[in-house]
């Protein structure tokens, strides 16, 4: 087993919510005490329902945010306060893919000159060298030359997203965050940059966190998925066995919602009610008032990851789950 390049403990992060009518404000958990573990090389993916914590998640992993709680070490070293030397210093190390390519590009400049600029920032190549390494990394992406000068709107939303990825590339950094990449480009541009995040990983040696709502490309490119509800890690476990045997109730709903060919929704668990409000968490287990298996005992004990053989689950019943599924 690789070591680990990255590690959480006991992540959380709040926000408080404007005030209300009578002046009061509450506060709402967004993460809520994750441990996770990302090993060198590997490409782990994290999925869930969109306000399950994600987003927020991915930018505590790489220093963008300062958690309210719990603590982030990479390679073995914790995250330096933000805005310090050392913290800049590591953001060469620690890249972020946009969801959005064109609200991250400047539409002002050209591709040339916003793929060329964490090379000048971090001092990494100036002059022809930076040229060289411009149309390296042009071409290790897929783009041509004659679109260096061009601005983002005169791109695709697939070639748009291959210079975020290019930009991201630059600094050559060992570890990757890559949020909603593909969830806004056409079924046959997502597959290209699916495959090019992929050789990426296997040429480079990248370590990435892939954050996706769309469990089949996660199912094609990560070699773990960690499950999130409600701020929560409710499973992990490898992808092919997660996707084949998963044991909690949410992810098995989440599996069963994966397209199949011939089959239309024969078989499909369909969960009842909205996700509860982070602001208003119900007691227990936060799934509780959503799954067939629940009883009282849901409703009073919030459960724990435990090892499972290969797998991490958070569930007090997860045989009757297991049960039903077989």
């Amino acid at each position: 087993m690789t070591a680990p390049l990255l590690q959480a403990r006991g992540l959380v992060q709040e926000y408080a919510t404007a005030r209300s009518f009578f002046g009061k404000t509450s506060t709402v958990r967004a993460v809520d005490g994750i441990d996770l573990t990302v090993r060198q090389g590997e490409i782990l993916g994290i999925v869930g329902e969109s306000g399950s914590g994600k987003s927020t998640l991915g930018r505590m992993l790489l220093g963008l945010e300062t958690p309210a709680g719990g603590e982030v070490l990479y390679q073995g070293a914790p995250m330096p306060a933000p805005r310090t030397d050392a913290w800049r210093k590591l953001r060469a190390q620690m890249q972020l893919i946009f969801q959005d390519p064109l609200a991250a590009l400047d539409r002002r400049m050209t591709i040339a000159a916003q793929i060329a600029e964490p090379l000048e920032i971090h001092g990494i190549a100036k002059g022809a060298e930076a040229a060289e390494r411009l149309a390296a990394l042009m071409a290790r992406v897929g783009l041509r030359r004659d679109q260096a000068d061009r601005y983002p709107h005169e791109l695709s939303g697939g070639q748009r997203q291959r210079v975020v990825i290019a930009r991201a590339l630059a600094t050559n950094p060992g570890f990757l965050v890559c949020d909603e990449p593909v969830s806004a480009l056409d079924v046959s541009i997502q597959a290209q940059v699916v495959n090019l995040l992929r050789d990426l990983q296997e040429q480079e040696g990248l370590t990435m966190v892939f954050i996706s709502h769309d469990l089949k490309v996660v199912r094609n490119i990560c070699d773990r998925v960690a499950v999130m509800y409600l701020g929560r890690v409710v499973e992990e476990a490898p992808s092919d066995l997660l996707f084949a045997d998963p044991r909690h109730p949410y992810t098995r709903a989440l599996v069963s919602s994966i397209p199949k060919p011939g089959q239309g929704l024969h078989g499909r668990i369909i969960l009842q009610g909205e996700p509860p409000n982070p602001a208003a968490r119900p007691a227990g287990c936060a799934f509780h008032p959503r799954c067939a298996f629940a009883d009282r005992g849901c409703a009073a004990r919030v459960p724990e990851l435990q090892h499972d053989g290969r797998r991490q689950i958070a569930c007090l019943k997860p045989d009757a789950a297991a049960a039903t599924a077989a």
